[in-house]
C-alpha cells in the first residue's frame, strides 16, 4: 500500500503546483481516480481506525482548494456508497471533520445538506458505538429501558425496526420468521414498530411477528409519540432497519438483511468447546513473554487479544486467553500477578461478547473470578487493612517479638512479609530482608521497616485473626510480601527480595 500512497501523494503535488485552474480537466480527474479506486481496493481489509485516518492524510496532502475538494468528495462518496458494512462510520467522519467545520466545501449546498443529514441520523449508531438508549412502550403500555432497565443474560440483541406498511418489511418480516424458528437462536429479538397505528400493529405482530420459538426471546415495543428520538439515534429514515449488539451494548452489525443476520449469528453463536491450560503452550508464551515486567506481561496480554479480535476471530481469542490466564495463574511475583489481574480484567469479566457460553462460565470465568476474588484484595494505592497482628519487627539495630498496628509501621518503606515454616523461599525471603535491614545505617533507621508474620502461629492460636488476614490479603501461596508507605498507602505487593 506504501507504493499506492507515495503516487497518489506524487499527484496531488503536481496537480496542486499547476492548481490556478478553476477545476480540474478530464486527464486529471481520470488519473487521480484510477489511483483513489487502486487505494480504497487496497485499504478495504484494514481496520475502520486505520481508514480514517488514512482519509484524513489523502485530504491533508493536498494544499491546493479545488484539488483538496476533489479528494474530499471522492473520499466521501466512495464510502458513502460502500457495500461493505460499517464503511459508512468513515463517511461520517469525513463530514465531521472536513466539512461540516467549513475546511472543504462540497460541490454544492444540497450535498452539504443531505451530508449533515445523514451524519446527524448515523454518528450515534455506527459499528463499534454504543448502543443508545430507548425508552418505549411494550404491548401492555409499560415504559422499557431497551439495555439499562432490561436483563443482563449476556445474549445478542437483535434491533429490528418496521412499518405495518412497508412491503420490504413484510417480505423481511417473512424471512425473519422462517430463519429465527428454523435456529431458534439464544438471542433476544426486539421489533420496534416506527408507525403509531396500534390497530395495524396489533395485525401485523399476529399475522407476521408471532414465531414459535423457545430459546429466542421475543419483545414487540413502539414509541407512537416519537419521544424517544429513536429515529435520529438509530438512524430509520425508512424501514425496515436491522441492528445486532453485542451482550456489553456495543454495535456489531447495521443495515442488516436477514441473510446477513443470520450468517452473523452463525458465525458467533457457534462456538466449539475449547480445552484450557495446554502445557504445550506454555513455551509459546515463555517467548512472547521477552519483558517479565508488568508493562511486558501487559503488552502480551493486549497482543494475543488484540490480534484476534482485529481479524473478528473470537474463538481463537478465547482459546489464547483462556490458555494464557492457566498460564499466568501459577505464576508468582508482581510482573505475573498483576498482569493476571490485567487479563481478568480487561479481557475476561465484563466481555460477555468473548465469553457467552456455558462452557465458558464453567471453564474460563468462573476460575477468573475466583483468581479475580484473591487478587483485588490489598490493591496497589490503597490503605493497608488496619488489624493488630503479632509479629517480628525489624528495624535498624534490632529485632523485637511485638503486635502492630500494619497501617502503623511509620517507616519511609514497609514491607510485611507473611510466611509459614518450613518453606525454603519464605527462608529465603526472609534473609533477604535481614540483610537488608543490615545494609541500614544510623541515619536510615526510619528509611525500611520490615515485619514477619507468621501464618502458622497465627492460625493455630487465633483463628478469627487469621480469617481477618485472608480477607485482607491474597495467601493462597506464601510467601506473600507487601510493600507500604509511611502512611500505609501499599505501593507494591506479591514482592520479591531475593534480586
Amino acid at each position: 500500500m506504501k507504493r499506492i500512497v507515495v503516487s497518489i501523494v506524487s499527484l496531488l503535488l503536481l496537480f496542486s503546483v499547476s492548481g490556478a485552474a478553476q477545476q480540474l480537466d478530464s486527464a486529471k480527474r481520470e488519473a487521480l481516480e484510477a489511483k483513489l479506486a487502486e487505494y480504497f481496493e487496497a485499504l478495504k481489509y484494514e481496520s475502520l481506525d486505520v481508514q480514517k485516518e488514512e482519509a484524513d492524510f489523502l485530504i491533508e496532502s493536498t494544499s491546493d482548494s479545488l484539488v483538496r475538494q476533489f479528494v474530499a468528495c471522492t473520499v466521501y462518496d466512495h464510502f458513502i456508497d460502500s457495500p461493505v458494512m460499517g464503511s459508512e462510520a468513515v463517511a461520517v467522519h469525513v463530514y465531521d471533520r472536513w466539512f461540516a467545520p467549513g475546511k472543504v466545501k462540497m460541490k454544492n449546498d444540497m450535498d452539504h445538506f443531505n451530508a449533515r443529514i445523514f451524519a446527524d441520523f448515523n454518528r450515534q449508531s455506527l459499528i463499534g458505538e454504543k448502543a443508545p438508549e430507548l425508552v418505549v412502550e411494550s404491548v401492555d403500555g409499560t415504559h422499557v429501558e431497551l439495555f439499562t432497565g432490561t436483563d443482563k443474560s449476556g445474549r445478542y440483541r437483535v434491533l429490528f425496526f418496521y412499518d405495518a406498511d412497508c412491503a420490504k418489511c413484510k417480505l423481511e418480516s417473512i424471512m425473519l420468521s422462517n430463519v429465527l424458528e428454523t435456529e431458534d437462536f439464544p438471542i433476544d429479538f426486539v421489533a420496534i414498530y416506527a408507525g403509531d397505528n396500534r390497530q395495524k400493529w396489533d395485525s401485523y405482530v399476529e399475522d407476521r411477528l408471532s414465531f414459535e420459538v423457545s430459546r429466542t426471546k421475543v419483545l414487540h415495543l413502539w414509541d407512537p409519540t416519537l419521544d424517544s428520538d429513536f429515529q435520529r439515534k438509530y438512524g430509520i429514515l425508512q424501514t425496515p432497519r436491522m441492528y445486532l449488539i453485542r451482550p456489553d451494548q456495543v454495535i456489531k452489525g447495521r443495515g442488516l438483511d436477514t441473510y446477513a443476520l443470520a450468517h452473523m449469528l452463525g458465525e458467533i453463536l457457534s462456538h466449539p468447546d475449547l480445552e484450557y491450560g495446554n502445557p504445550q503452550m506454555d513455551p509459546v508464551f515463555d517467548n512472547l513473554l521477552v519483558q517479565s515486567t508488568e508493562t511486558g506481561v501487559k503488552a502480551t496480554v493486549d497482543y494475543l487479544a488484540q490480534s484476534q479480535l482485529h481479524a473478528g476471530d473470537t474463538t481463537m481469542c478465547r482459546q489464547l486467553l483462556g490458555d494464557f490466564l492457566y498460564y499466568l495463574a501459577p505464576k508468582t511475583g508482581q510482573a505475573m500477578k498483576e498482569g493476571t489481574k490485567y487479563l481478568i480484567d480487561e479481557y475476561i469479566l465484563g466481555r460477555n461478547d468473548i465469553w457467552n457460553t456455558a462452557d465458558d462460565s464453567l471453564k474460563v470465568v468462573g476460575f477468573a473470578e475466583i483468581m479475580d476474588d484473591l487478587l483485588s484484595k490489598s490493591m496497589p494505592g490503597s490503605r493497608i487493612a488496619d488489624i493488630k497482628v503479632p509479629g517480628e519487627l525489624l528495624t535498624y539495630a534490632k529485632s523485637t517479638k511485638k503486635t502492630m498496628n500494619l497501617r502503623k509501621l511509620k517507616g519511609e518503606s514497609n514491607l510485611i512479609i507473611f510466611h509459614t515454616d518450613g518453606c525454603n523461599i519464605c527462608a529465603a525471603e526472609i534473609a533477604a530482608a535481614r540483610k537488608i535491614i543490615s545494609q541500614l545505617d544510623r541515619k536510615q533507621k526510619n528509611k525500611i521497616k520490615v515485619f514477619l508474620v507468621n501464618v502458622d502461629d497465627i492460625m493455630a492460636s487465633d483463628p478469627a485473626l487469621a480469617s481477618k488476614l485472608f480477607d485482607s490479603f491474597d495467601l493462597s501461596s506464601l510467601p506473600f510480601i507487601i510493600g507500604t508507605d509511611k502512611k500505609g498507602i501499599i505501593d507494591a505487593r506479591y514482592m520479591t527480595l531475593r534480586n
